[in-house]
């Protein structure tokens, strides 16, 4: 009678800490991304790579043959037509999706993110994370994150669009930095922030068959263009500091972090997605850009003509 008493008791008790457990994970989920913060923010920086990702794809398929290139009298300005019309016409899709508000930024962020972290991370795995991001190191390197995110997006974009049209060279002080040993150190630091990861995935993605495998020079590129402000930024981290960071970043949960965050951030969506509208979002989408092409192509043929 004892013992079936106390299996009871256990089985009662397994049970309350697994419910009690299972209702804290919302509550951590949201301290978490309120602790670590920004992602709204992020959200907006993304989408503004991806559109200035495309300008190059796009002004490249607007001309034909070998004098299409910088230099001919018309790149400028299709440039400018393609980077001002694309961009309202990419951003008038994300507001028929309601993806974006009026103000330009991305409010459901932060909430889907939180429903994302409470899906995949158990309690005590969320309030490993918390206490990461609480402590001296967590909080160093969001500090540090949010000074990166000031100015590494437009040395990415910038060094993806080199890469792509040949409009742009490298200084030769960027030069210098890109043959340095040191700029594997600044790779290996700016991985450190989840961000860049992102973005280094989502360039490689847009850059695909226009870079192939000559991508890491990208990379590498946007490092050495960015190489005196992520130099400053090392210098703000001690090396017990830099440590501690390195460890969370190697552990377990470190590392499972790390994956979610890199998949999670630029896919997920509104929770209240209607996918009527979506696809009639997508058909207007492609129907448009289709009509814009059609009108950057004539201009880039009226160039050549003159």
């Amino acid at each position: 009678m004892f013992i079936a008493t106390l299996c009871t008791l256990h089985s009662f008790y397994h049970v309350s800490l697994v419910f009690a457990q299972d209702t804290a994970v919302p509550t951590l989920a949201r301290e978490l991304v309120t602790v670590k913060g920004g992602y709204v923010e992020k959200k907006k920086l993304f989408e503004e790579l991806r559109i200035r990702a495309y300008v190059p794809i796009l002004l490249k398929a607007a001309g034909k043959g070998p004098a299409w290139k910088p230099g001919h009298p018309n790149w400028a300005e299709t440039e400018q037509r393609i980077a001002e019309e694309w961009r309202k016409h990419y951003l008038d899709y994300m507001a028929r999706m309601r993806r974006i508000e009026h103000d330009g930024s991305y409010p459901w962020m932060d909430v889907v993110l939180e429903r994302e972290y409470a899906r995949v991370f158990n309690a005590d795995e969320l309030a490993a994370l918390l206490s990461f991001y609480r402590s001296p190191a967590g909080t160093a390197l969001l500090a540090l994150e949010k000074e990166f995110l000031g100015f590494y997006p437009n040395d990415i974009v910038r060094a993806l669009m080199r890469m792509m049209t040949g409009m742009d060279t490298m200084s030769e002080r960027e030069q210098a930095s890109f043959r340095s040993p040191e700029n594997r150190e600044r790779r290996e630091f700016a991985a450190m922030f989840e961000t860049e990861n992102i973005m280094v995935d989502e360039c490689a993605r847009i850059g695909d068959k226009y870079v192939g495998d000559a991508f890491p020079l990208v990379h590498l590129g946007a490092l050495a263009t960015a190489a005196d402000h992520i130099d400053a930024l090392r210098r703000k981290i001690d090396a017990a500091t830099l440590a501690d960071v390195r460890a969370f970043l190697k552990s377990d949960i470190g590392r499972k972090e790390r994956a979610f965050i890199v998949v999670a951030m630029p896919s997920v969506t509104p929770s209240e997605d209607d996918p009527v509208r979506l696809k009639e979002a997508e058909a207007a989408f492609y129907k448009g850009l289709q009509q814009l092409s059609a009108q950057w192509r004539e201009l880039a043929a009226r160039s050549a003509t003159k």
